[in-house]
């Protein structure tokens, strides 16, 4: 899903709802239904009222709906709707809306940053899991032997793009060949 609505994009830039679509998206890949306010709340070392008022700024924007309880009906389970999505302003948008982009942006690097630092914190605990990472922003429900494998294909499949790159730069630039040089940043780490 593409958002280019600059309300709907104003939705998650905020460190504390990026905590909460990371811990979503992630109980979504381990196979559980949802998450309440209160398990929200700690991963985002929030109050759960405090919490409470970013889940229902969410669900406005369409993020996230409440899920069915697990079995008390007391307790309020939130989970995602999307399963993902990309953010960019239009084309032709105002500069106002090109702001709010990139404090989208900024958002989910600093969502990226913090969940890569844990693991760099943590990964010395974790020698077989360290072995199969590398990064890149996403959640997938992997063995470690299929995580080594995803990284060897993805490192081919690079390498590939390499190689061209290194012809075309052999060849010399042509300004209307097409190409555009585009940044790589991919990393690869369990959720610890």
């Amino acid at each position: 899903m593409k958002i280019t609505d600059p309300e709907r994009m104003k939705a998650l830039a905020h460190p504390a709802r990026m905590a909460v679509f990371d811990f979503l998206a992630t109980r979504r890949v381990q196979g559980f239904e949802g998450a309440t306010a209160t398990e929200i709340a700690e991963v985002a070392g929030m109050t759960p009222s405090a919490m409470s008022y970013h889940l229902r700024t969410l669900a406005r924007a369409g993020f996230i709906e409440e899920a069915p309880s697990r079995g008390d009906a007391r307790e309020r389970l939130w989970r995602m709707t999307i399963e993902s999505f990309s953010i960019a302003a239009e084309p032709d948008a105002p500069e106002s809306h090109r702001v709010i982009e990139r404090t989208m942006g900024e958002a989910f690097r600093e969502q990226q940053e913090r969940n890569f630092s844990r693991w760099l914190d943590q990964r010395s605990a974790h020698p077989r899991l360290r072995e199969a990472s590398f990064t890149q922003q996403g959640h997938i429900r992997l063995t470690v032997e299929e995580a080594e494998e995803f990284a060897r294909r993805y490192m081919e499949l690079e390498q590939e793009y390499v190689d061209l790159t290194k012809k075309r730069s052999e060849q010399g630039v042509d300004p209307e060949d097409g190409t555009v040089v585009w940044n790589v940043l991919f990393r690869f780490f369990p959720k610890v």
